[in-house]
């Protein structure tokens, strides 16, 4: 199906990615806090490497699979397997890296509420599944705005003349 799972798995891949990331970013040069009174441990710079590794991933993927050689058997990934083209690779990376983390934020805020500094001890040091996977509370209605209100509609458009 053109709009399957893969429009499930790369954002997906973008939000454990960016988290980890903003992680190693933050532990390795982390010195200035990003909104502390909710999860004191983010910083700017960990922000910062976290979405110039998600973006960069985005432009590595799109070379793997769309790499302009004549010979399209050179790939390293199909197409059919990655049917995003550079523009949603990079719409995606943008949106994860910019405002992906602030779910994160929101899933802080709702732990605070109850008390909780986890949502479960799945991945020892990393919280709980839903811990790692918090910022698709607003990459997940993102991507699917993205594809109604876009690919969906220059598809259709494209499709009247």
């Amino acid at each position: 199906e053109e709009y399957g799972t893969t429009w499930v798995f790369v954002p997906a891949l973008f939000v454990i990615l960016n988290d980890t990331m903003a992680y190693v970013g933050g532990q390795l040069l982390g010195r200035h806090k990003l909104l502390s009174h909710i999860s004191p441990n983010k910083t700017w710079e960990g922000f910062l490497v976290a979405a110039i590794s998600t973006v960069g991933a985005a432009v590595g993927l799109d070379a793997m699979v769309h790499n302009n050689n004549s010979n399209s058997n050179n790939n390293i990934i199909s197409p059919k397997y990655y049917p995003l083209d550079r523009t949603d690779g990079l719409v995606l990376a943008v949106f994860a890296s910019l405002v992906g983390p602030f779910g994160g934020f929101l899933a802080s805020i709702i732990k605070r509420a109850y008390h909780r500094k986890d949502f479960g001890n799945l991945l020892p040091g990393h919280g709980g599944f839903v811990d790692r996977l918090d910022c698709q509370l607003v990459l997940a209605p993102f991507v699917y705005l993205y594809l109604h209100l876009y690919k969906f509609a220059t598809a259709t458009s494209g499709t009247s003349g």
